[in-house]
């Protein structure tokens, strides 16, 4: 019995003592951090306009932002003061960190001695939330790089990544919220990835640090949303990680149409609403151009009207090059360019650049996420009208709804719209081509998020009314 005692005391005094964690909750933070001064978890949240409920992002639940030292022991203080919570841990060794934390913000201050590079991890709750399709392509995470405010960014899942160098800042990102360190100098990452990678996993240091080096170093962290404001408040080069992926000038379009959706959100108590308004807004904005797309359509249209029976004629009697050679003499004769048939595309090549703005700018936009709008329960995925009983390939479970009003309403106004020069043939033809393009559209936009897919929706419902006043007036007596 005595030696079962011993030993018993044995095992006891050998066990690693369990990590007391301290957390810390400010007014947009929740976090906890070991004895080592580990950042253990992090949970960050926004307070949406409109919304009482503030969205929340979790960064992880394990070593969110570590280090290489052993537990070993350490000492923790804390001071208070009217605008930050400061830790600090101390170990025997001479390792030490000091953790700057504001009550407001998700800037944090980060002074270590000793202890090498940082060890950053994303954890389950940063995974990409389910969506099926083109959707799932939105919600992934992404190693990202700053250097002179041009981004570079690499997939979890790109097996040939495995170093990121950034002058300015380095960490990960999904589609809401990102975790950024910055040691203001040139700053070297390796990075985890491959095809089976979930989670992001890095180690950062700054050029030339070293585990055993006397010298502080001094980090800046956010941990916080993706939302320009935010971002440029902390930073003014961290804003420069929305809409990476575009030209300069389309990225101005962007950050236009969301401010222009925040003004109208102020007045607006509805952010679905808000979007339906800011998609009327861009078409009366847009209807300069929208007119100069329409005379330069109906140009095309009257053109291919003259040409279509002579060109049937030809394409009836000759073939190869003898046909060809007839083709060009009609044009000549016409005077018709050959490539007359651009000239429409060079009209909608005026509204697709707002596309592709209002596209990237709801698919970014923190301010619909948990955001419900009629049935739809969050505007930042698929509107889920009802589950199916099966999982059908790309399209998931989920009916969703907005894409069969989109496709419906669009297919109605190219059935009210129609070009009195065409004759039956040319007609058919367009109307084939409006239903393609329309079913193209649905399969696009099905699995997008619904705040997306409202946008084009209440632009697809607007061509309906603009049909239905212009066949109005054309049959109203003069």
């Amino acid at each position: 019995m005595k030696w079962g005692f011993l030993i018993l005391y044995l095992v006891l005094a050998w066990s690693p003592p369990v990590l007391a964690e301290t957390r810390i909750v400010t007014e947009t933070l929740d976090l906890s951090f070991a004895s080592d001064g580990t950042l253990n978890s992090a949970i960050a949240c926004f307070p949406s306009r409109g919304s009482p409920v503030a969205s929340c992002g979790s960064f992880g639940s394990r070593d969110v932002i570590g280090h290489e030292i052993g537990n070993g022991a350490w000492i923790q203080t804390s001071t208070n003061s009217e605008t930050h919570i400061e830790l600090y841990f101390e170990q025997a060794s001479g390792a030490s960190l000091s953790w700057k934390i504001p009550l407001n913000g998700y800037l944090l201050e980060l002074k270590t001695q000793a202890v090498g590079p940082l060890s950053i991890h994303s954890g389950a709750a940063f995974r990409p939330r389910e969506a099926a399709g083109f959707g799932a392509w939105l919600e992934q995470t992404r190693y990202l790089g700053i250097a002179n405010g041009k981004v570079t960014q690499s997939g979890l899942d790109e097996e040939e990544s495995t170093r990121l160098e950034a002058e300015q800042w380095l960490g990960y990102r999904n589609r809401f919220w990102t975790l950024l360190v910055s040691s203001g100098r040139l700053m070297e990452a390796q990075i985890k990835s491959g095809e089976a990678m979930l989670d992001a996993e890095m180690k950062v240091a700054s050029t030339g640090q070293g585990i055993d080096t006397d010298t502080p170093e001094s980090w800046s962290v956010y941990l916080g949303p993706v939302e320009p404001g935010t971002l440029r408040s902390a930073s003014p080069e961290l804003d420069s990680i929305l809409y990476a992926g575009l030209w300069f000038w389309l990225r101005w379009i962007c950050f236009a149409l969301y401010y222009l959706l925040s003004w109208i959100a102020a007045v607006i108590p509805s952010w679905g609403l808000a979007v339906m308004v800011l998609s009327l807004t861009v078409n009366v904005l847009m209807r300069p151009l929208s007119r100069i797309a329409d005379h330069f359509q109906q140009q095309v249209q009257a053109t291919e009207a003259r040409l279509a029976p002579e060109l049937q004629r030809i394409k009836k009697e000759f073939k190869g090059g003898k046909q060809a050679e007839k083709i060009l003499a009609l044009y000549k004769t016409e005077r018709v360019h050959p490539l007359y048939s651009l000239k429409s595309i060079l009209g909608v090549a005026g509204v697709i650049p707002i596309f592709i703005g209002a596209f990237d700018m709801l698919a970014e936009n923190i301010h619909l996420l948990n955001a419900s709008f009629l049935w739809i329960a969050d505007l930042s995925q698929a509107d889920a009208l009802a589950s199916l009983p099966f999982n059908l390939p790309f399209f998931g479970r989920d009916l969703n709804l907005l894409p069969f009003l989109m496709t419906g309403f669009s297919t109605l106004a190219s059935g009210l719209h129609q070009t009195p020069a065409l004759d039956a043939g040319l007609r058919k033809k367009q109307a084939r081509n409006m239903l393609l393009l329309a079913v193209g559209f649905f399969a696009l936009f099905y699995t997008f998020p619904a705040g997306m897919v409202l946008y084009w929706t209440t632009s697809n419902l607007i061509s309906v009314f603009k049909s239905l006043w212009g066949r109005r007036n054309k049959h109203t007596p003069a």
